[in-house]
């Protein structure tokens, strides 16, 4: 037995020496690293054995390959989009190693081939080619039983080259991979009226080949340990069946990880990856079931997986034979809601589903147009649609760091005016309107267009309770906060500080002693100066003072 082997994490790798200079010291302090680092241990056992009974243990060895083609890297529009099918055509030298890439069809032709694939049973059975075009060339499945050889038509005399030996092409070829071949997705394409002009083409779905076998050796790319099924991502990946369940389990655990699940390269839009490996989970557990492992310590991990997904799928004793497509379904069904979220107003009450809820665009056409701002889910539970606080404390922000008046004659009406101000209609409907005045009469907007809401801007009293002949009373800086309508809504209300007070709080400066005056609301609600200063951020008097004294220009 040899020690001194470790299976660490590659962030953590470079700590490694550190951890080991730490351990071995014995005057060293107590560990530097704050959280454990992801390490394993790994032994070397070397045993002796007779040759004759383990002799050619190369023939379970994965062959070496012929030398792999040296390919560009593929470009965006040669990306496979999840779920749809895509031919493609190898860029290059079509020989065994020769130096190109695979390049995709444009998406109507591969569309048309794809309803060929599907319509046509001789092309489907590698009976028969199909056009790519009009004119030039074609394409023709191939399979094991049926490559491209095209040897016994050269009696025709159809042809303006020979098609010689090494023209055929049979799914042994190198440009060809495990998966293509796999899923029976190995074509070519050639000339039309000379097959010996001929080149690799494939058929590539993400996630077709999941869940299949390779029997090539490869390890599972998670334990490392036993060899598995393909995962179906671009890179090969496999996956042995005890890895799998635990990937299954913690992928629909957490609807946050959408990405780098699995192998670490599926994301939430393989759907025919899941699907597959989601089956064969099942199978894979099924079989286990009825024929458990004789190794004692395969059985203890088997049993061990079995109380996880008890324990964490809720069953009491049986495990269901669909219990991994079940849990990935719902998984998949959860991250398509919460994509939509955001296209409704959800219910404010705790479990409420998603189905009880309202659209936004529902609601901005039925409740805005009529100024309401509360609306029933279909459970009847009540709701406001409202803004957050931080849009109500930054609104309340805005308008407070300039309670001076920017004119002291405005046009016609000869009052002074500030140049912020809220719509206190559009406050009743839900809304924050912040507007501004740029010069004229009190009346806002100026001629009564622009707005749905015609107000005054002194007094903020809608125009048809106010006017040119009323001499109206300033009543103070607006604020706004969230209130309860007494009927289980929340609902704007709008309070006011004291202008003249809240100014001369400004101007006194740190050292003068003067209380920072309160938002007073027209219920006798009132929030404390300093709190309101406090919560706005707005504490600093020299900052305030040069707001206002910069004015709004």
């Amino acid at each position: 037995v040899i020690a001194g082997f470790y299976q660490v994490h590659k962030d953590h790798a470079p700590l490694m020496q550190e951890l080991e200079r730490c351990l071995t010291d014995p005057r060293s302090p107590s560990s530097p690293f704050t959280e454990p680092l992801r390490r394993r241990v790994v032994l070397l056992i070397e045993v002796e054995r007779p040759n004759f009974m383990f002799g050619g243990v190369d023939r379970f060895r994965k062959r070496r390959p012929l030398e792999a083609p040296k390919t560009a890297p593929a470009e965006e529009n040669d990306s496979v989009p999840p779920g749809e099918a895509v031919f493609q055509w190898w860029w290059g030298d079509p020989q065994p190693g020769g130096r190109g890439h695979w390049k995709n069809y444009h998406p109507h032709v591969s569309a048309r081939l794809e309803e060929l694939l599907a319509k046509d049973e001789q092309f489907r059975s590698c009976a028969k080619s199909v056009p790519i075009d009009e004119v030039r060339y074609e394409l023709q499945r191939i399979s094991r039983d049926c490559p491209f050889d095209l040897l016994d038509r050269n009696i025709e005399g159809k042809f303006r080259a020979p098609f010689l030996p090494e023209s055929v092409m049979t799914v042994d070829h190198a440009l060809f991979d495990d998966p293509s071949r796999l899923t029976n997705n190995c074509f070519v394409q050639f000339q039309r009226g000379n097959p010996s002009r001929r080149r690799p083409a494939r058929r590539i779905r993400r996630g077709e080949a999941a869940g299949l076998e390779l029997h090539t050796g490869e390890p599972c790319a998670i334990c490392f340990s036993d060899s598995g099924v393909l995962t179906g991502c671009e890179k090969g990946h496999v996956v042995c069946s005890g890895c799998l369940w635990f990937a299954l389990r913690a992928m629909v655990g957490d609807s946050g990880q959408q990405e780098k699940v699995i192998c670490g390269c599926l994301t939430s839009q393989d759907t025919t990856a899941f699907a597959a490996l989601a089956l064969r989970a099942d199978s894979s557990m099924q079989e286990m079931l009825t024929k458990p492992p004789t190794n004692p310590e395969s059985l203890k991990e088997f049993e061990m997986e079995l109380a996880n997904v008890r324990s964490q799928f809720q069953l009491s004793h049986d495990i269901p034979g669909d219990i991994f497509r079940r849990k990935v379904k719902d998984w998949l069904e959860m991250l398509r809601q919460k994509s939509l979220e955001h296209l409704y107003h959800a219910c404010s009450h705790p479990g409420c589903e998603m189905g009880n809820w309202l659209l936004r665009a529902d609601f901005d056409a039925e409740y805005r147009p009529k100024g309401k701002c509360q609306w029933a889910c279909k459970l009847g539970h009540k709701n406001s649609v409202l803004p957050s606080q931080a849009d109500i404390n930054e609104m309340n922000r805005n308008i407070l760091l300039h309670p001076e008046c920017y004119t002291d004659r405005c046009g016609h009406d000869s009052m002074a005016l500030r140049r912020f101000m809220l719509c206190a209609q559009c406050v009743g409907e839900g809304l924050l309107t912040f507007a501004v005045h740029e010069s004229g009469c009190k009346q806002w907007p100026g001629g009564g267009g622009g707005h749905r809401h015609v107000f005054c801007f002194h007094c903020g009293q809608p125009w048809a309770q106010c006017g040119h002949q009323v001499q109206c009373q300033d009543p103070g800086v607006q604020q706004v906060r969230r209130a309860d309508d007494g009927r289980g809504g929340e609902l704007l209300e709008i309070g006011f500080v004291d202008a003249k007070q809240y100014i001369a709080w400004v101007s006194g400066g740190e050292t003068q002693f003067a209380a920072c005056p309160p938002t007073l609301f027209p219920n006798g609600a009132q929030v404390i100066g300093a709190t309101r200063q406090g919560i706005l951020r707005m504490e600093d008097k020299e900052e305030l003072k040069k707001g206002i004294g910069e004015g709004t220009r």
